[in-house]
């Protein structure tokens, strides 16, 4: 397995995602730049730059399930809407530090983007409280502000299962779910011990799995809101995901990609392969590791499956995209199943 070594970014990446097509995938890092990239060439396409000034760090990116328009978070508290194709069509002054955004999941109806982000104290706008929001998108006005319940600032937010929740995880390592009309808190669950770093669903969004500092990942029924399996693997995780393929009506891969490693203000005592960089592939249901794919020379901070889950694409703190393709042998080999 050669993978594609893309280095587009100066700074950590933040963020890597895949259209709904799987046709291509944008990263953002903490450089400002948000990059375009053709799935299977890798080559650059273009990327998506606010109008007037750089703004520093994009903590988030998404883009609609029709390709049309793309929303990133940036750090400088700015919400910012593209058209796929690079022109800027809107920007809302969101307030904070952003950390995370997402377009809702009704097809055809993709009108709204819950976001999230930290305090911050400025000249212009005074103190901003850690909140959690949802925005109209088009004509741009707020929806939703969950700010007083909000015990601590949130990591991350996206949509539950049919836009009928917002699931957000915190640093102190709880998942809080949240009902997306009112606002209300509807389930606190103390997920890990450690921050919870990231969160991702299974395509219907009714299987969760979370992955964390405490370096446990676990996998958690979204309509009990349970937690089934449970993964104890040997470093800091900073992002899991669930194989697309996991549904599959032929050949199923019940896998669940987590990558992670030494924290960065820690690594540079250590040699390559202790600071444990690997991307490492763990059975959902036997909770087992099944290989690991080396990786970055620092953390890895995100990651995503193909959407037809024959490979992945990860980000590190260095800097560097990596685009793998499985080899013939993970559909093939009894190893794999």
């Amino acid at each position: 397995m050669r993978p594609y070594l893309l280095h587009i970014h100066e700074r950590p990446l933040t963020l890597v995602k895949f259209n709904y097509d799987g046709d291509f995938f944008i990263t953002c890092a903490k450089d400002g730049d948000v990059c375009l990239i053709r799935a299977d060439t890798c080559e650059r396409v273009g990327t998506y730059q606010p109008q007037l000034e750089k703004g520093g760090a994009v903590y988030a990116v998404d883009v609609t399930m029709d390709s049309k328009y793309v929303v990133t978070a940036n750090a400088d508290g700015k919400l910012i809407f593209y058209s796929f194709e690079g022109e800027q069509v809107a920007i809302i002054n969101h307030g904070g530090i952003l950390k995370y955004c997402e377009w809702n999941q009704k097809p055809g109806h993709q009108n709204m983007v819950c976001t999230c982000n930290d305090k911050f104290k400025s000249a212009a706008e005074g103190l901003v409280p850690n909140r959690i929001m949802v925005w109209q998108f088009d004509p741009p006005k707020r929806l939703l502000s969950i700010d007083d319940a909000l015990p601590m600032k949130a990591t991350k937010v996206k949509w539950g299962p049919f836009d009928e929740t917002l699931v957000s995880i915190f640093e102190e390592g709880t998942c809080v779910i949240w009902d997306a009309m009112n606002g209300k808190q509807l389930k606190m669950i103390q997920a890990h011990k450690m921050a919870v770093t990231s969160m991702n669903f299974s395509e219907d969004r009714m299987l969760m799995v979370t992955s964390s500092k405490d370096q446990f990942c676990k996998l958690w029924a979204m309509d009990t809101y349970e937690n089934i399996k449970t993964y104890e693997t040997d470093r800091p995780l900073n992002d899991a995901a669930i194989s697309p393929l996991y549904s599959a009506e032929k050949d199923p891969k019940f896998h669940i990609l987590m990558g992670g490693g030494q924290d960065a203000k820690d690594v540079t005592t250590t040699a390559n392969s202790s600071g444990k960089f690997e991307a490492i592939l763990w059975h959902m249901v036997y909770e087992e590791e099944i290989g690991s794919v080396k990786g970055h020379f620092g953390p890895m901070n995100t990651l995503a499956w193909r959407r037809d889950g024959k490979g992945f694409v990860t980000g590190g703190e260095d800097g560097y995209v990596r685009v793998h393709v499985f080899d013939s042998d993970y559909f093939t080999s009894k190893k794999f199943e």
